[in-house]
């Protein structure tokens, strides 16, 4: 644009607003002080406009997949193994969001999603079983050690950690009160946690023991920072389910992120529908 085109606008512009944003110094102009807070802002909008352009245009060009996690699964599972899924797939971006448990799940807002159940419990998706879901309890071996753990009766005099719900302490000591003398009602003690991965972190931190999902936490379990306290395992019908929508194709992106999950060591080896 010209020189004078761009005067031509500004005085338009102070027309409309009724503020002068310029004024004449010597041979040139400057812009007044309600002119330098008016570019100010002017320059954060059209920066705006262009940081949001750029992220539209990089979507654009790549693919982008979906995922929705439950917290702990995505923690101590998932993004320990993803450094393996973008060397093969390095044009396949990836959006992980944590799943809340109180919130049903969207089949328009996700491509993969992995939750903890049965098939029948997400009728708007092909759920397919991806890792086993016996929960066990389980504790760092300092903390049993400081506190003398033997066999389930020591269970008094530790602190019970719940995943935001005492009733799964409960099902697993009534399970175990079967062979041991131990008092179901221990359930109604200990730290109630929102989700499952700050039970897992205060697991680890030695600060009680916890039932969490043996397949999530194998790898804890091999390298030892975790022990189990018993083989009396709770949760053995369900699992942890890969899930893709049903009322509409399944992105490329999403089928190549569903596949490669299934692919990793310990996962339930069913294809991925096609769809």
């Amino acid at each position: 644009m010209s020189h004078s085109a761009v005067s031509h606008q500004i005085r338009k512009l102070e027309d409309w607003i009724g503020i002068s944003l310029v004024e004449r110094n010597g041979r040139g102009i400057r812009l007044t002080e309600a002119g330098e807070r008016y570019k100010i802002k002017v320059c954060e909008a059209f920066d705006s406009i262009h940081a949001e352009t750029e992220l539209l245009r990089q979507r654009g060009s790549a693919p982008m997949v979906r995922v929705s996690c439950l917290p702990m699964f995505a923690v101590a599972w998932l993004m320990p193994q993803m450094h393996d899924f973008w060397g093969k797939f390095p044009d396949v971006q990836v959006a992980i969001q944590y799943a809340r448990a109180a919130k049903v799940l969207d089949p328009a807002s996700v491509d993969v999603a992995i939750e903890h159940g049965n098939s029948s419990d997400f009728p708007d998706f092909v759920a397919i079983p991806l890792l086993d879901g016996t929960t066990v309890p389980v504790a760092s071996p300092d903390y049993l050690q400081r506190n003398n753990y033997q066999d389930p009766r020591d269970l008094a005099r530790l602190t019970l950690l719940h995943d935001d719900d005492r009733k799964f302490w409960g099902l697993w000591l009534r399970k175990i009160s079967i062979d041991f003398d131990v008092d179901p009602r221990l359930a109604e003690t200990g730290m109630i946690f929102p989700d499952g991965n700050l039970t897992l972190a205060a697991c680890l931190a030695s600060e009680g023991v916890a039932l969490l999902p043996r397949s999530v936490v194998l790898s804890q379990l091999r390298a030892k920072t975790l022990v189990s306290l018993s083989t009396v395992a709770i949760e053995e019908e369900k699992s942890y389910l890969l899930l893709t929508p049903k009322s509409r194709p399944v992105p490329r992106s999403a089928l190549c992120f569903a596949q490669w999950m299934q692919s990793l060591p310990g996962t339930t080896k069913i294809g991925v529908p096609k769809t």
